[in-house]
């Protein structure tokens, strides 16, 4: 429930930790996007076991997904199926320039960027 951070450890038959994954369930209220600032409205449109009990901010998922839709100016048709767990792929190229607090993420996507740029540079001159 709300906020917060899972840490999961995989170890072997004899007890020592292999791998360790770290899930952190956070939101923002909005996005930078490279079209500027957007207001967002959080959808779950999956979950492995449905027998997870999985909320947003204490409330059951339609309630806080149809809320928020409202809240960011969503018609009625595109809150109602966000609350279903329904929303279209991301659209490449428009998703989040920066979407956590983790400074390290931004540098890390700069880099990408970065490298895709060289890339195409590259695959544009042969």
């Amino acid at each position: 429930m709300g906020e917060g951070e899972l840490v999961i450890r995989f170890i072997d038959r004899a007890g020592q930790t292999l791998m360790q994954e770290r899930l952190v369930a956070s939101g923002s209220p909005s996005l930078r996007t490279v079209n500027g600032t957007a207001l967002v409205a959080p959808v779950l449109v999956h979950q492995s076991d449905p027998k997870q009990r999985v909320t947003f901010d204490g409330q059951t998922l339609a309630r806080f997904t149809r809320k928020r839709c409202k809240e960011i100016g969503c018609a009625g048709k595109i809150a109602g199926a966000a609350a279903r767990g329904d929303a279209p792929p991301p659209v490449p190229g428009q998703g989040p320039s920066f979407a956590s607090g983790d400074p390290s993420l931004e540098r890390l996507i700069a880099s990408a960027r970065r490298s895709t740029r060289r890339g195409a540079r590259g695959a544009a001159k042969k």
